[in-house]
């Protein structure tokens, strides 16, 4: 209880006086971004209250990603209004306060978060198929501020159920870094008939996705251009996982000859580098899927159209997950269906540094955050 005599949620708050009234403001540490394409710091920011279908929610762990460094560098938006923001949308925490209106969850409940503002209301929605919504509000972390803080407040709707096993670096690794694959895998039915080639497979996307193919049954290579994150999937990964360096001067041959002449059945790309996505579109496998994840604003993969008809193949792209695709993977996680790949582990004040590493290609694999 504060000096004003108002119960406050928040460990930190400031007391204002003004007239004879004296009100409390809570306050969360928080890593704070001005502008789009600038530098990070941690500050101690003001923290709403939870309005009418929003939630209070104390953050226990966040992933540090190459997704957010993306959407720091304005690559979701780069709207000046939409700053100064707090990034950081994989994440999972606490429920502390609920506003008006709220009863899909309570103060107490274990969540982790969906990345997308969604209507709830369009077709899409209302089937299930929420990253497809016709009415998209944006991403949490660009359009409202995020989860690279102590507390943080979102919308109600975006809170999915944390199974009770699952610890909260798994829930944020699950909120996208295995939801995605999912989703991926889900769109192309991969299956133990698939030879799948994961390209960038050292990222957090990659080695969960390289591990929940392999899971399914299918032969999968992993591709990345790095001794050590070549080494980080193989440490990472099944046996039945191979990991292949993509700067192989006949990577397409070694692709054909580790997939039995055939060629990759599937083909992920979580990079974007398009020499890479030439070979393995050469090695594709009659009737073989080539699935794009990332939003590559000046890059343009086009290959000839009578090549689409001649192999029948068929290209893709896969965005982010449903919401119910995240709860299972956080079901998968908890049961030790997969294992959770983490390779970092920092504070606030640490989380500048580490974009600084992801800026210069320096890390990989998943760092968390834990405020």
């Amino acid at each position: 209880m504060c000096g004003s005599g108002h119960n406050c949620y928040s460990s930190a708050s400031t007391v204002i006086k003004i007239g004879y009234i004296r009100h409390c403001v809570p306050q969360t540490d928080a890593v704070v971004l001005d502008e789009w394409g600038g530098e990070l710091t941690t500050d101690s920011i003001d923290l709403p209250n939870p309005g009418p279908g929003e939630a209070l929610v104390d953050v226990r762990a966040c992933g540090v990603t190459r997704t957010i460094e993306n959407a720091i560098q304005g690559g979701l938006s780069d709207d000046p209004a939409f700053t100064p923001r707090v990034p950081g949308h994989e994440f999972a925490g606490v429920v502390e306060a609920v506003g008006p209106g709220v009863d899909s969850v309570e103060p107490g409940d274990r969540v982790l978060c969906y990345f997308y503002l969604t209507c709830g209301t369009c077709d899409a929605c209302r089937r299930g198929d929420t990253a497809q919504c016709a009415d998209f509000g944006g991403w949490l972390g660009v359009h409202r501020d995020g989860a690279y803080a102590e507390r943080t407040v979102v919308p109600a709707s975006n809170l999915l159920p944390l199974p009770d096993e699952a610890s909260f670096e798994m829930g944020a690794i699950a909120a996208d870094g295995l939801a995605t694959p999912l989703h991926v895998c889900n769109r192309t039915a991969v299956d133990d008939t698939d030879t799948v080639l994961v390209v960038g497979a050292g990222g957090r996307v990659g080695v969960h996705l390289s591990q929940l193919a392999a899971r399914r049954g299918a032969r999968v290579l992993a591709a990345d251009v790095d001794e050590d994150r070549l080494a980080h999937v193989d440490a990472a990964t099944p046996e039945s996982v191979t990991p292949v360096d993509a700067r192989d001067d006949d990577f397409t041959g070694t692709l054909r000859e580790l997939s039995e002449g055939a060629g990759p059945s599937v083909v992920v790309d979580t990079v974007g580098d398009l020499d890479t996505l030439s070979d393995a579109w050469e090695a594709l496998a009659m009737g073989g899927q080539v699935v794009s994840l990332t939003t590559h604003h000046d890059r343009t993969f086009d290959p000839p159209m009578k090549e689409f008809v001649v192999k029948e193949a068929s290209f893709l792209g896969s965005r982010y997950a449903t919401k119910d695709e995240v709860v299972r993977a956080a079901r998968l996680l908890a049961d030790g269906r997969i294992s959770p790949v983490v390779t970092d582990r920092v504070s606030l004040d640490e989380v500048p540094a580490l974009h600084e590493r992801i800026r210069r290609g320096d890390h990989h694999g998943m760092a968390i955050l834990e405020p």
